[in-house]
């Protein structure tokens, strides 16, 4: 498949307006799935079954069977040698969850077609991609997710203390790139020719937004893209809205009205993913836009980051409200919470007014210097410590 006839189709799946048209076009890409189970060992069983009958899968378990989620049978050992994977399929990684191990997937020249094709659909309409040429990614690793497609050129950049300089000299049109990019993109760089920005894999504060927003010109408006696929893009107003056209996303509840999203992938084949159970912490929201897709809140952070004493339970976007507001957004800092209170990392000068915010929680909160190591390759404001 080329990259245009996927983005047009992408285009054509989005264009639901109603819940209804999307359950239709979900029920349509349900059954031709379902209908390819045998080719995965630990579907089979499940050929002629509803989608609640199948199991659902946590990470783990999912990691640790994956050879019998690929039509290859290939094992996470296996994928190591890349000489295992035939050609034409390729082998890529995740930016690595909260303090986990990095996820793994297979792709299939198809399928990075049509991964291609959809973020662009989501996030660029016709009218806008021709107004687009150079397209960057910052991500920990490259893979052949992210490749020149068709007239633009879609430049990869890897996570580094040099990223933001070497993005600011390429000067692209489109940026995707984790939020501690941006943020030093914000601080020291300019990019004139910016014309659409995008932050994903990290989270991003209201206070960070708007700087970021006011000093590169342009609003950052999140996606949702993981190992798993890509689950969430924005929608005209900055709102993410959750790729209903191409997933079914079912929600595990959580305290506070948030959820663990269960995602099934409609479209891919070489991996299967059905049914798995995200560590994603998701809240929602509502969206004037009028798009049928539901809206949430972007990611707030992973069940592990959840601070906990006794009955007691802080989830990571409590504290981001409550320090936020309180700090210059170029300004670090990383709380991690433990069985016996807080520990602050943030510069001397900012401890004092920051700590008296957290004391809201009632836990003691020691400060301790902030180190640069203590938010690479993944910056997380929020942590739970064991």
């Amino acid at each position: 498949m080329s990259n245009s006839l996927a983005y047009m189709s992408a285009l054509w799946r989005g264009r639901n307006r109603s819940r209804v048209g999307l359950a239709r076009l979900q029920h349509r890409l349900w059954h031709r799935l379902r209908s390819d189970f045998d080719r995965y060992s630990a579907l089979r069983d499940y050929g002629h079954s509803d989608l609640q009958a199948l199991p659902i899968v946590s990470v783990e378990t999912y990691r640790e069977k994956f050879q019998n989620y690929n039509i290859l049978n290939l094992s996470l050992e296996q994928l190591n040698d890349l000489s295992s994977v035939p050609v034409g399929l390729s082998v890529g990684h995740s930016t690595g969850t909260s303090g986990g191990a990095r996820g793994v997937f297979i792709t299939s020249p198809t399928e990075r077609a049509l991964y291609t094709g959809q973020i662009m659909a989501k996030l660029l309409k016709p009218s806008a991609l021709l107004r687009v040429r150079k397209v960057a990614l910052c991500l920990r690793a490259s893979d052949e997710l992210y490749r020149s497609a068709g007239r633009l050129d879609m430049r990869f950049f890897p996570l580094g203390p040099d990223s933001a300089a070497a993005i600011a000299e390429f000067n692209p049109d489109l940026l995707i790139a984790p939020s501690q990019v941006l943020l030093a993109l914000a601080s020291a760089h300019k990019l004139p020719d910016l014309k659409h920005l995008y932050y994903g894999a990290e989270t991003l504060n209201d206070t960070e937004r708007a700087f970021i927003g006011d000093r590169l010109g342009v609003r950052p408006d999140p996606i949702y893209q993981a190992t798993e696929g890509f689950l969430g893009a924005p929608c005209r107003l900055g709102t993410l809205h959750l790729n209903e056209d191409a997933l079914i996303i079912e929600r595990d509840p959580l305290p506070g009205g948030r959820f663990r999203p269960i995602v099934t992938d409609l479209l891919r084949r070489t991996q299967a993913i059905v049914r798995l159970r995200l560590d994603d912490v998701l809240e929602p929201t509502t969206c004037l836009c009028g798009s049928a897709r539901a809206a949430v809140r972007p990611v707030e952070g992973r069940i592990q980051d959840i601070w906990r004493w006794s009955d007691q339970q802080v989830f990571p976007r409590d504290v981001e409200n409550r320090m936020a507001p309180l700090i210059p957004a170029d300004h670090p800092w990383v709380a991690t919470g433990h069985p016996k209170g807080v520990r602050l990392a943030c510069r001397k000068a900012d401890a004092s007014r920051l700590a008296e915010a957290l004391s809201v929680f009632g836990q003691p909160v020691e400060h301790v210097e902030y180190r640069a190591d203590m938010d690479f390759p993944k910056r997380r404001h929020v942590r739970w410590l064991v």
